[in-house]
């Protein structure tokens, strides 16, 4: 027992204790590179932030091929947001500690990743906090709801008619086009789960959270600063000629929050 008291301890700075924990951290992900390498990864091998980015990477790159198939690619980005715990990045749990609402009546974003060939961003949500009908032009997304939930209905652009009309707002004339639209989904995206369009797909949509709500959302392609999304006015209070499932809408929409 004297012995035992008399041993040196080795103690740490808390300088010290950081080193060895990001340290720890970079062997951790360079394990999660070399069985990604050797392929050991499936559909249940939890990531870690980097190995996310780094098969994330890998994947988007696929867009550059000739006989791309976006169907099959927003399906591999489904299965790797699965694989993330993301309240458990410390990027994304920094963000989220960091959330305030500083714009009433729409949501907060933080980008989280950043590269030409596509982006990672968290959305934060408040109750009624609602995103109307929307495309991404030439994009996919998937989004992973994180916490809370949304109901989210997807569209197919049917046909463009050729009827209409100008609206004047703030002394400027404004002409809005008309067009049909196919309901192709709605559903109720709970925590854990992802909701996803193509670019030819669902690509039209809208978001109304349930409750407050975060989730992370892959686009591929990256949006550009020339990028220029339409917004439709969609009447659902009946269908178009009595055919179930489309609905006429009206766009580009005007004032849609900001």
């Amino acid at each position: 027992m004297d012995d035992f008291k008399r041993r040196d301890f080795i103690r740490l700075s808390a300088l010290g204790f950081a080193g060895v924990v990001l340290q720890l951290r970079s062997i951790s992900t360079y394990a999660q590179q070399a069985n990604g390498h050797m392929g050991r990864w499936n559909a249940d091998t939890p990531l870690n932030w980097d190995a996310f980015i780094e098969r994330l990477t890998l994947l988007a790159r696929s867009q550059h091929e000739p006989h791309w198939n976006d169907e099959r690619y927003i399906k591999q980005v489904k299965r790797l947001l699965l694989q993330c715990d993301f309240p458990e990045f410390e990027n994304v749990k920094q963000a989220m500690q960091a959330y305030e609402n500083k714009r009433q009546n729409w949501f907060e974003s933080d980008r989280l990743h950043h590269e030409v060939d596509f982006q990672v961003s968290l959305f934060q949500f408040e109750p009624g906090e609602y995103i109307p009908h929307h495309d991404h032009p030439n994009m996919t997304g998937v989004l992973n709801v994180v916490s809370g939930s949304i109901l989210t209905k997807n569209y197919d652009l049917v046909e463009h008619l050729t009827s209409e009309r100008e609206v004047v707002v703030n002394g400027r004339t404004h002409v809005l086009k008309k067009c049909i639209l196919r309901e192709t989904a709605s559903e109720n995206v709970e925590a854990g789960s992802v909701s996803m369009l193509g670019v030819d797909k669902g690509n039209i949509h809208s978001i109304m959270p349930n409750a407050f709500t975060q989730m992370v959302d892959v686009f591929t392609p990256a949006y550009k600063q020339d990028t220029k999304a339409n917004w439709y006015d969609v009447n659902e209070d009946g269908f178009h000629n009595g055919r179930k499932r489309l609905f006429e809408a009206e766009y580009p929409r005007l004032n849609f929050g900001k």
